[in-house]
């Protein structure tokens, strides 16, 4: 475990565990709770592999975690294929594969318990209402989750930071006295953007978001010890 990027304000997760708890707590899905964002890429680079080309590395780091939009309109590109057609085809492999095996980050659900049980909690994830609901029952989390913010619930998705202002409004809370959970670039974006105080947990190969504080997964001893310090709020 580690602090990151010092480039960023002072912040209460510099101190490992913190003295600071937060207000609320809003996770991100796909690559933070549920291993489907390294699913997601996969399908991507078995597409392209079927038309013999890959991407750039630069692009594909630039797009992990962005909307499915984002996504096709680069593979659309690298493919030489109308977007919509990619899209369908695309969007289409992931629903069939979505419910077939749901398997949780190390230490995500415990985690996730353990917050729920202290402090409202919210997901906030790119994908689509349908795809958010699937994973989040799958993982047999639904009713631990006060809300969900999918990728139709705001105006703009991550990169920006709609999503996680909608979430704490949700929960009630102050953005900049709430917690994220992110594993991408463009998810930390989102978070710090909307002024989170920002854990980062990233599990897929060549990102590197930047946060006050970054672990190797949520199985951390340490992380555990700090949640189960948190007086109830709820």
């Amino acid at each position: 475990m580690t602090s990151e990027h010092r480039d960023l304000p002072a912040s209460p997760l510099d101190q490992w565990p913190p003295a600071w708890s937060p207000a609320a707590v809003i996770f991100d899905c796909d690559g933070l709770l549920v291993d489907s964002e390294g699913q997601w890429v996969d399908l991507q680079n078995d597409y392209l592999a079927r038309h013999g080309v890959a991407l750039d590395p630069a692009v594909r780091r630039s797009i992990t975690g962005r909307a499915a939009e984002v996504v096709v309109l680069a593979i659309a590109a690298a493919v030489d294929k109308d977007p919509h057609a990619v899209g369908a085809e695309l969007l289409d492999e992931h629903r069939s594969s979505i419910g077939e095996q749901l398997s949780p980050m190390p230490g995500a659900l415990e985690t996730l318990r353990s917050v729920a049980a202290v402090r409202p909690v919210a997901v906030a994830s790119n994908s689509p209402r349908e795809m958010l609901d699937t994973k989040l029952a799958g993982l047999g989390i639904a009713d631990l989750v006060d809300c969900s913010i999918a990728l139709e619930d705001v105006e703009q998705p991550k990169p920006a930071p709609d999503m996680y202002l909608a979430a704490a409004a949700a929960l009630g809370a102050d953005p900049t006295d709430s917690l994220g959970f992110e594993d991408s670039e463009t998810g930390a974006e989102a978070a710090l953007g909307a002024g989170l105080q920002l854990i980062a947990v990233p599990s897929i190969p060549g990102q590197e978001p930047r946060a006050p504080r970054r672990l190797s997964d949520l199985a951390d001893p340490v992380l555990a010890q700090w949640i189960a310090g948190w007086e109830q709020r709820r």
